[in-house]
């Protein structure tokens, strides 16, 4: 579980998505996705239950839903 506020680790070759509203849900396709070039750090945004498994992030400016399978933790 990420802490807002957090940093957080995302390797390359990670897939970033983007949806048309400020929320994720499972029945909506993402309007928008990246998938990351090189290994890079964001900051944990938001996590809330029915978002499993996508945590929030900021990157490069931008929010957007990541798997927390793909992200980790900085210590």
């Amino acid at each position: 579980m990420f802490i807002k506020g957090e940093l957080v680790f995302v390797p390359s070759d990670v897939t970033l998505l983007q949806f048309g509203h400020d929320s994720c849900s499972r029945d909506e396709a993402p309007n928008k996705w990246l998938k990351t070039e090189r290994p890079s750090h964001a900051v944990a945004v938001e996590h809330e239950q029915g978002w499993e498994p996508y945590c929030k992030i900021l990157y490069k400016g931008q929010y957007w839903f990541v798997n927390k399978k793909n992200i980790m933790e900085c210590e």
